[in-house]
């Protein structure tokens, strides 16, 4: 006798709610999945898919740890979605250094959520390979407070109120541009004016395509100020400001990173018996990997001007 074992694949359209399903999986119906809300530091499970950070404090997402030996396919496609619903900047990390893939060829350990941002991030195919993005970030809705489109000849303005001390004392630790390449990149203590404001101050700040108008105290006159530019998106954004032009105009700034000199000396006096503007023309870069929400593509035309009140 003779056995011959044939191997038989079958395909299965299953449904619910449904007698004729037409894709492997059909759902006529709502569907529901784990929903938490948190407002301490909180490390994500398999029991987690829907996560919304509420509450007044900065909150930092741990993703499972991704790396598992021999195990190519270990929670391939595993999904979380997260908004950021609270009043503070929270922070999504990839477990002991793992890292995130948010746009063109950029990958960090960690990506920050601003408040009413949300997200959607993805397991990819990489495994046990720590040097590789391991989790893959889709549906990056970007705050657009202040992102709307500038109306030919139109101004817009800003203003914000901090305590002098404050601003001047230098701490902390924020990305600064040194060059117009992306990897141009160090770190200051230099104090800047958004993170003093109160949240009704933060939304008047000017966005321009992702970039936020800044002041930044200066390295050049203790009191003065520097203008900046601050990336608030996920991706590197290319931009020439007038005043800067040369045979390589372009300059790129960093994912949450404060931009390279604006003015000529990165300096705007700020004595009591003087105001100083720098008059420059931005013009924004499209590249591949960058994405522009809600402004005017081209040219802007920015009119950046201090004055110290004596009060």
């Amino acid at each position: 006798m003779i056995t011959q074992l044939l191997d038989c694949f079958i395909i299965i359209h299953f449904g619910i709610n449904t007698s004729q399903p037409n894709s492997s999986l059909v759902v006529e119906g709502s569907y529901k999945g784990a929903y938490k809300e948190v407002t301490t530091n909180t490390a994500l499970t398999n029991l987690d898919q829907y996560i919304n950070i509420t509450g007044t404090a900065s909150v930092t997402l741990t993703l499972p740890d991704a790396i598992t030996a021999y195990i190519s396919d270990a929670f391939t496609g595993r999904v979380y979605h997260i908004k950021n619903t609270s009043s503070q900047n929270a922070i999504l990390q990839g477990s002991g250094g793992q890292l995130l893939r948010t746009g063109n060829n950029v990958s960090s350990n960690t990506l920050v959520l601003r408040a009413g941002e949300s997200i959607s991030i993805v397991k990819n195919y990489n495994f046990n390979l720590s040097s590789s993005p391991l989790w893959d970030t889709f549906n990056h809705s970007i705050s657009t407070n202040n992102n709307s489109s500038f109306v030919v000849g139109e101004t817009k303005s800003f203003r914000t109120v901090i305590d002098a001390a404050t601003f001047l004392n230098l701490s902390g630790t924020r990305g600064l541009m040194t060059g117009k390449a992306v990897t141009n990149v160090t770190s200051t203590n230099r104090r800047v004016a958004y993170e003093l404001a109160n949240a009704a101050q933060q939304n008047a700040f000017i966005v321009i395509n992702g970039l936020r108008m800044n002041f930044m105290t200066s390295a050049v006159a203790a009191g003065n100020v520097s203008p900046k530019f601050f990336n608030i998106t996920g991706s590197p954004i290319t931009y020439n400001v007038a005043a800067l032009s040369t045979n390589d105009a372009y300059i790129t700034i960093a994912p949450n990173y404060y931009s390279i000199k604006i003015d000529g000396n990165d300096d705007l006096s700020a004595s009591i018996d003087e105001a100083e503007y720098v008059n420059a023309m931005v013009t924004l870069q499209m590249e591949t990997g960058i994405t522009v929400h809600g402004m005017l593509q081209g040219m802007q035309q920015i009119t950046i001007s201090i004055l110290r009140h004596k009060d």
